[in-house]
């Protein structure tokens, strides 16, 4: 881990980081992708970081869709994003929502941008 990667693990992410999450994010998508996170935290894997764009967040997901929300909308319903360890820095765990109100935050979905870009 190179010393940038530990100074965005340890710091809050802000309200105003973008979250982005692969798929169609329908409730029945978000239901399937509840678990628990290795550390402890429940909830679905996401991307986000403050200050990072939304091509450079979604370039380790899949998928050809994803949808876009920022951390304060998710917090603004009662959840959290929480920096956890995946296959970027950039990855976090959107914990606290029920799969209703995510899909409500995380819909409708735009193409991915980094699957342009391949």
């Amino acid at each position: 881990m190179t010393d940038d990667s530990q100074n965005i693990s340890s710091v809050r992410i802000a309200d105003d980081a973008l979250v982005v999450r692969g798929g169609q994010n329908r409730i029945q998508d978000l239901q399937r992708g509840i678990g628990t996170h290795p550390s402890g935290i429940r909830g679905v894997s996401v991307e986000s970081a403050e200050g990072v764009s939304i091509i450079e967040l979604s370039r380790t997901i899949p998928h050809r869709q994803i949808g876009v929300t920022t951390v304060g909308e998710i917090r603004e319903l009662g959840g959290d994003v929480i920096r956890t360890s995946g296959r970027s820095v950039f990855h976090a765990t959107l914990t606290g929502l029920t799969p209703e109100k995510s899909s409500m935050l995380l819909t409708p979905t735009i193409l991915n941008p980094s699957r342009r870009e391949r």
